[in-house]
């Protein structure tokens, strides 16, 4: 008996107007999606590799002069394009995509590249979007009405006089609207996916593949929220119009209000720290290193060009430089923390909303978003911690050297602080960005899909109560 409910939701659902316009709505929005996607993934991959290029060439040219040379050139690393930003956008153009580090220091990450900065950050519109906006929505179109316009019509009570037992109707009703809601949803994935797959810039992997199919079950999943919540509203009222009302409502604060709050919540309930408040901390953490540049050493303070002056004391000023540089770091470290906290609880104080748990496990699963961003400043600086350990090794070989693997240039070219022997660039530690495997992923995601779950069990819960007490009369 369920089987026949469904199918016969099915067949009024395929046969409304409701239903095409979705779909044909559905689908020219995905292909949108997909061709906005191939322009700027072709130009973020050419800007990268060229960025990316430019920066090995120039260090193997460092590499090829000296040791301390290479140990001082500046890296300029860029975040690599994301393929699954198709799926989840994560706002990736806003989140900072160039880090810059030597083998002793890195500056705080930067956002370049060719974005305009006068077009909205919500000009992008990815799978995530498009089914936590559209496709919500259509869920609550097509089971607005599902009890209270059956009742209305009186084929409701006729179904109920047969002794069909109430949850199968349910249940029908249920898997009906989830078949018809999957129809816009892999056609229009389809059809973005074919438009991506056409490109010559873009190749998925069999990773790639699983991930998108991973993405899929997660949409399918935040859809059936909906499909519960329209039924559940829908069996409390005996008008279909009063729910079309009351869950336009529901999804206005859903989809919009509570996503959108905790950027708000976020400033309000932490300050956001600025340039400025960084700037001075850095001076006073400066200027008090310098203040008491006795205690690493007598003349720890001086510096002559001559190495053979006796008011030079080498270690002493590796030491000084040490720690102003290890203090520098931690003030960025603290200041790029302190960015991340707020963004991340302004993230967490929407969990109430499952447009945001759905957003972020899709970010999750794909591998983007802030999350990918703060990933790649840890490993930024787990690298320059593998390049500092490189150098000293190497230093470690030239007996001509101090072997004060110390942060200044000045030093380590005028006292050779630092080896000043060439060395072969293929041995030099290279920074890689690594993809997580998606199990990996998974875990990361792993609460917000309990949430999910828990989300769909609450409004199932909700509408079997509701329609077992329905009255159909």
């Amino acid at each position: 008996m369920t089987r026949r409910v469904m199918f016969k939701e099915i067949l009024e659902n395929l046969l409304s107007l409701r239903f095409v316009l979705s779909l044909v709505l559905v689908i020219c929005l995905f292909a949108a999606s997909g061709f906005v996607f191939v322009g700027k993934f072709a130009e973020q991959s050419a800007d990268y590799w060229a960025e990316t290029n430019r920066n090995l060439s120039s260090l193997r040219e460092e590499c090829s002069n000296a040791l301390y040379r290479a140990a001082f050139y500046r890296q300029t690393i860029w975040r690599e394009p994301k393929l699954l930003s198709l799926c989840a956008e994560g706002f990736e153009k806003s989140l900072p995509n160039c880090f810059r580090s030597d083998a002793f220091a890195s500056d705080l990450p930067q956002v370049k590249g060719r974005g305009n900065f006068a077009l909205p950050h919500f000009s992008d519109i990815d799978w995530v979007f498009i089914i936590s906006t559209v496709l919500s929505f259509v869920a609550l179109v097509l089971t607005y009405d599902s009890m209270s316009g059956e009742k209305e019509a009186g084929t409701l009570r006729l179904m109920l006089a047969n002794t069909i037992p109430r949850y199968k109707v349910l249940l029908g009703k249920y898997f009906g609207s989830m078949f018809t809601l999957a129809i816009p949803l892999i056609a229009g994935l389809l059809v973005s996916l074919i438009i991506v797959i056409s490109s010559k810039h873009v190749a998925i992997d069999a990773a790639a593949w699983l991930k998108i199919f991973a993405v899929t079950i997660l949409s399918l999943l935040y859809l059936s929220i909906f499909v519960f919540l329209g039924m559940f509203v829908s069996s409390r009222s005996a008008h279909s119009s009063n729910c079309m009302v009351l869950l336009l409502v529901v999804w206005v604060v859903l989809v919009i209000l509570l996503p959108g709050g905790g950027r708000i919540f976020a400033e309000i309930s932490s300050q956001s720290p600025t340039q400025v408040e960084l700037e001075r901390r850095l001076d006073e953490v400066g200027k008090e290193i310098w203040d008491n540049s006795e205690k690493f050493g007598k003349n720890a303070g001086n510096m002559s060009s001559d190495p053979n002056d006796p008011d030079n004391n080498p270690p002493a000023r590796a030491r000084l430089k040490t720690a102003l540089t290890n203090a520098t770091n931690q003030v960025r470290d603290d200041h790029h923390s302190r960015l991340l906290a707020q963004a991340l609880t302004g993230r967490n104080l929407t969990c109430i909303s499952p447009v945001a748990i759905y957003a972020r496990a899709s970010e999750a699963v794909a591998g983007t978003g802030i999350n990918r961003c703060a990933d790649i400043y840890r490993k930024v600086r787990e690298y320059q911690a593998a390049l500092k350990e490189y150098v000293r090794s190497k230093d470690l070989e030239d007996p001509a050297s101090l072997h004060l693997v110390n942060p200044e240039l000045s030093t380590a070219r005028s006292w050779r602080a630092i080896s000043h022997n060439p060395v072969d660039f293929d041995t030099v530690p290279k920074f890689q960005e690594r993809d997580l495997a998606l199990g990996q992923s998974l875990k990361l995601a792993i609460w917000d899909i309990g949430l999910l779950l828990l989300f769909n069990l609450v409004f199932f819960a909700a509408a079997f109560v509701s329609f077992l007490r329905y009255d159909v009369r």
